[in-house]
């Protein structure tokens, strides 16, 4: 099965590694089924490329992450409670502009 606008070749069966049938109906069930649904053709399968399943591992290294990494906010926090937070206007002022020459060059 060939999906629009899919940036992943196209891949001979030969080739597939991996193949799984497709299960209509989802869910456990379905999971724990090794035989087609009725009215389910056997032939169908689908494959995961292994970028696919890379980005696949990083989406789920990302969720696992907190979003707010505590031991850097405690840390500017008392560095802020001691007035010993500063603030660079040069670096902060390259990093900005760096920002903004990689965001207009990525909307090219």
């Amino acid at each position: 099965m060939e999906i629009p606008g899919n940036e992943l070749r196209k891949v001979t069966q030969q080739k597939v590694t991996g193949k799984q049938p497709v299960k209509k109906g989802g869910g456990a069930q379905a999971a724990a089924s090794s035989k087609p649904a009725v009215g389910q053709s056997a032939g169908e399968q689908i494959s995961v490329s292994s970028k696919a399943r890379n980005i696949q591992r990083a989406n789920e290294v990302i969720k696992s992450s907190p979003d707010i990494r505590t031991e850097k906010v405690s840390r500017i926090k008392k560095a802020i409670a001691d007035g010993t937070f500063k603030v660079d206007s040069q670096e902060l002022a390259g990093k900005i502009l760096k920002d903004i020459i990689t965001e207009s060059a990525f909307l090219k």
